[in-house]
């Protein structure tokens, strides 16, 4: 698909498998002992304590949490993201883009919520919801109730949760009464802890086949509202309707079916759809058995072929070396690079301090990073050059992409690209620009805690 399929740096060109180098190797620009100011000795004899914890700490928790997906790709193309040959690429990528598809994007609690309860209650054949969180409150009793009716009208109710992000409380009788077909994934028992990092963090629901929710959305209170004050989260969901629900359907199926045995076939699951709209979607998984991580794949093809803007939104952003890497390329070969993510109010303080721990180099280059500052931001979207974007549950992080069951939906189109883009810029007024001179300069205490967390980056 390139000229040049060799590595962009002699570091990115081994083989897929984790390489145990010792901290300062393994990450040559994050925390250079020289950066350090301190003219006491504890701060130094502090400092060297917690690199021999993280060179241990790092050797145990990637051994409990290892993936055995190729983590290191190569890919140097000549063609841009609004080129053809890039569309048709997309294809390699597990499934195929396929048109016919129309698309609505849904901000907050408030417009996802009626959204989805709506489609369910009005469901004729069959209902799957798969979620990495779900809580027996006012969010869940919604839920929960939408189902059982469906139930109730004969409509086939099937949904999983995780066992790690999930609990159904008084709901279980209810929802099992009624007939809604629920199961757990990947039980976690006493002995089990080595599946604690590798859950289901997909966000689906599919409706009669043909109508298919996905985003970062949580059956939680906390997802509930406007982004009105800290309580409400900000996120946002896309509803679908078209072909590209059928790839949805099958990526539910592979985890219903993993968990339980039964194969999804039928109308009921693929019924023969008809074009809705002409948008171009695709469906991006990321699964247990993969051998390589397509989410990877499909974030660097794009961050390397990019030519004018990458517009970034994401809770927890903890991208690898070589996706840093590629970000900076793209902003030094002169590509607008911009990133979103949460502010104080991140509901995990320690994955805001271990991601500015790399905001250096990228900052240096020119890459502007924008903390949102209202509430907890919980989108996790992806524009490149106004035309090939990403909605879903995907994170930059590593168990997004190499360990958790996760999934996304890829789209080629420059109208949609344009709403999303839209969504950045009104999102982007509320935030604060992080500044290179300031984050330069921040104190030994914040280094310490960047480095002490960065060891735990696996868990996050």
């Amino acid at each position: 698909m390139g000229r040049n399929l060799g590595p962009e740096r002699p570091d990115e060109s081994r083989s897929s498998g984790r390489r145990r180098t010792p901290l300062r190797a393994r990450e040559p620009g994050a925390f250079p002992l020289s950066v350090v100011r301190s003219k006491g000795a504890w701060s130094r004899l502090a400092l060297a304590a917690l690199v021999g914890i993280a060179q241990w700490g790092c050797t145990v928790t990637r051994s409990v949490l290892s993936s055995e997906k190729r983590e290191i790709y190569h890919f140097q193309p000549d063609f841009s993201v609004s080129d053809p040959q890039f569309r048709r690429s997309l294809d390699t990528l597990s499934s195929t883009m396929i048109g016919g598809n129309s698309v609505r994007l849904l901000r907050n609690g408030d417009e996802i919520f009626p959204a989805m309860l709506r489609d369910i209650r009005e469901a004729k054949s069959t209902v799957n919801l798969e979620t990495y969180i779900f809580q027996p409150d006012e969010a869940g009793r919604q839920f929960a109730s939408a189902m059982i009716d469906a139930a109730k009208r004969g409509v086939e109710v099937r949904f999983l949760i995780d066992d790690y992000g999930s609990k159904l409380g008084d709901l279980e009788e209810p929802l099992k009464a009624a007939g809604v077909k629920y199961r757990v994934y990947r039980p976690i028992r006493i002995f089990s802890i080595y599946k604690i990092g590798k859950r289901t963090h997909r966000k689906l629901l599919i409706v009669d086949g043909k109508i298919g929710y996905t985003g970062g959305l949580g059956i939680d209170k906390r997802w509930l509202g406007n982004a009105r004050n800290t309580s409400e989260w900000r996120d946002n969901q896309v509803r679908v309707e078209g072909p590209v629900a059928a790839q949805m359907q099958a990526i539910f199926s592979e985890d219903w079916t993993y968990t339980t045995g039964e194969i999804l076939a039928g109308d009921g699951f693929y019924p023969k759809i008809a074009p809705a709209g002409n948008v171009e979607a695709e469906a991006i998984k990321a699964s247990r058995g993969d051998s390589s991580s397509l989410p990877k794949m499909l974030y660097y093809m794009a961050i390397q072929a990019a030519k004018h803007s990458i517009l970034i939104q994401n809770a927890y952003f903890l991208p690898d070396k070589q996706t840093r890497n590629a970000l900076v390329r793209a902003t030094q070969r002169g590509v607008d690079v911009r990133v979103m993510v949460p502010g104080t109010h991140i509901d995990l303080p320690m994955v805001r301090l271990s991601s500015r721990l790399h905001y250096g180099p990228m900052l240096e280059a020119g890459i502007k990073i924008y903390e949102y500052e209202p509430t907890m931001m919980h989108n996790k979207t992806f524009i490149v050059d106004g035309i090939f974007s990403t909605v879903g549950s995907i994170n930059f992080d590593q168990r997004s992409m190499g360990k958790n069951a996760e999934e996304s939906l890829a789209f080629y189109d420059k109208d949609f690209a344009a709403q999303l883009t839209a969504m950045f810029e009104d999102d982007w007024k509320k935030c604060k620009k992080i500044e290179h001179s300031k984050w330069k300069h921040r104190g030994l205490a914040a280094r310490l805690s960047e480095m002490l967390f960065w060891i735990w980056e696996p868990y996050y």
